[in-house]
């Protein structure tokens, strides 16, 4: 499918406007796991917004770097070990962070969409409107009982004209 339309603008708080956001802020496979060839600078967890834990690799790379230029060998390895370990952590557990971003934005995108009801909407029916059996029984979200549908029938028979009731 051509891009295109990614590039359109529709403005306003609709669903494609609101669809056309989304798309740009979510985070692609693809990407995050190439960012992880960049693991001792944090790129890939940068990409999907976890910037407190994306400082650790830099300082653990520096610290492995500073180890092992001053010659202090088992402070280097260390770093290298716990830059490792985060690593196959990341490699691990990348599905569930991905997942987890894009959720957080579609809910954001789409819950920050309209403003909801209007003030005082009380659902189909205003107030004072018509409360007769058969407004009762279309406005129930349940089958209406047996009472409630002699009841309307009642009110149905009782509002045709004596011609068009039917011989007792």
């Amino acid at each position: 499918m051509n891009s295109k339309w990614r590039e359109l603008d529709l403005g306003g708080g609709g669903l494609q406007a609101a669809n056309l956001r989304l798309a740009r802020t979510l985070r692609r496979r693809p990407v995050a796991y190439g960012l992880m060839l960049g693991f001792p600078l944090g790129l890939h967890r940068w990409y999907l917004g976890e910037h407190r834990s994306a400082l650790l690799f830099p300082l653990l790379t520096a610290a492995a770097v500073a180890g092992g230029l001053t010659g202090m060998t088992a402070a280097a390895v260390a770093a290298l070990l716990a830059l490792a370990a985060l690593l196959g952590y990341d490699l691990y557990a990348m599905e569930r962070r991905i997942a987890a971003y894009n959720k957080r934005q579609r809910m954001a995108v789409y819950l920050s969409q309209g403003a909801g009801a209007p003030a005082g909407y009380r659902g189909r029916f205003a107030a004072g409107a018509d409360t007769t059996a058969a407004t009762r029984v279309r406005a129930a979200s349940r089958v209406p009982s047996l009472a409630e549908q002699e009841a309307l029938l009642r009110e149905i028979t009782a509002r045709k004209p004596p011609a068009a009731r039917p011989p007792q």
